[in-house]
């Protein structure tokens, strides 16, 4: 793991439990992401689209709205559009890929209760001289060994800061894997810096 990756938020702590019970009460609105976004690939993963639930946004529910709140990216707010709730089936492989449009973002562990499997995190070497284009910047063919440099295992206590301008992937063991993402368009080493600094927490939330 390096800085330039990934940064635990220790200045957050969120309650697990709390998103467990949200995801519970909405993960019958689980699609296809595709149906949610319009450059992406079917089969990739499943969202929970909340709306469908009572017309209301995530920003609705104050057990999302109250950890929304807690930062302060300059790029862009946090708004209904850059939260998801990704559902990864067992087994399921992400491979590794840079993401099209969001420059890092921020993730809460839901399930299973122990986080999960980790990111898997490579040299962008893996993506070769023409990567394949997809609804992500780029997409290597699956996981390659010589390209790997480690897993990352995301805290199930304070949320995680992720770089995803670099190549990143997931390989799902047998347990469905439930997170909450905050996306955002601020440069990773921007935020790192704001992290730092203190300026990227709302200080009186």
């Amino acid at each position: 793991m390096t800085i330039d990756r990934f940064v635990e938020l220790t200045d957050v702590t969120y309650d697990m439990s709390a998103l467990q019970n949200f995801y519970e009460s909405v993960k019958h609105l689980a699609v296809d992401y595709s149906e949610i976004r319009e450059k992406a690939t079917g089969g990739l993963f499943s969202s929970i689209r909340v709306e469908d639930l009572d017309g209301k946004g995530y920003l609705d529910y104050p057990v999302i709205s109250d950890l929304v709140n807690l930062f302060n990216p300059t790029a862009k707010a946090i708004r209904d559009g850059n939260i998801a709730i990704t559902v990864y089936s067992p087994g399921f492989e992400f491979n590794p890929h840079i993401d099209f449009s969001r420059k890092s973002v921020i993730m809460f562990p839901i399930l299973p209760h122990d986080g999960g499997v980790g990111v898997d995190y490579y040299d962008n070497a893996i993506l070769g001289d023409q990567p394949i284009v997809s609804d992500y910047a780029s997409m290597a063919p699956g996981h390659d060994d010589e390209f790997y440099l480690g897993t990352y295992n995301y805290s199930t206590r304070h949320p995680t800061l992720m770089n995803v301008s670099k190549v990143h992937g997931v390989r799902n063991d047998e347990q469905t894997r439930v997170y909450l993402q905050f996306s955002l368009y601020d440069e990773f080493s921007d935020c790192v810096d704001r992290v730092k600094s203190g300026e990227f927490f709302n200080k009186d939330k």
